[in-house]
């Protein structure tokens, strides 16, 4: 088994270094719009946007190293993470409000959530 997935190890160790940067950007906006007062909720949907943009960016040329069909891998791409966009507030919002976890630490654990399974959406569904 180890042999079938030693061929892919490397890209998906630049799947989580590329995916470390797009997350420290989406929580670092997210803090900042909190700090200047924007609810959490409206931050953690303006955060994603930001994260969907760099994480884009950074899988497609770094990560899957795919330069062609940008048109048809965006359109995928955000597709996927509309869907993941909604998932994380959702997240955020059971984490917050019936949880009762820090707004940041839920923002964490619902990205947590949601990576958890893009790389194989991202390797099959989107850049192919």
């Amino acid at each position: 088994m180890y042999a079938r997935i030693r061929p892919h190890l490397p890209q998906f160790f630049r799947y989580l270094m590329s995916g470390g940067g797009a997350a420290t950007l989406e929580l670092g906006s997210f803090q900042l719009m909190r700090y200047l007062g924007l609810w959490y909720l409206g931050a953690g949907f303006i955060s994603s946007g930001l994260g969907l943009v760099s994480a884009f960016m950074f899988h497609k040329y770094f990560v899957f190293q795919k330069k062609e069909n940008t048109r048809s891998h965006l359109v995928r791409y955000v597709i996927l993470q509309g869907g993941n966009a909604l998932a994380q507030v959702g997240l955020l919002y059971l984490f917050v409000e019936f949880a009762h976890v820090d707004p940041f630490l839920g923002k964490v654990l619902a990205i947590g959530v949601v990576v958890s399974w893009n790389f194989f959406l991202y390797k099959f569904f989107v850049y192919v």
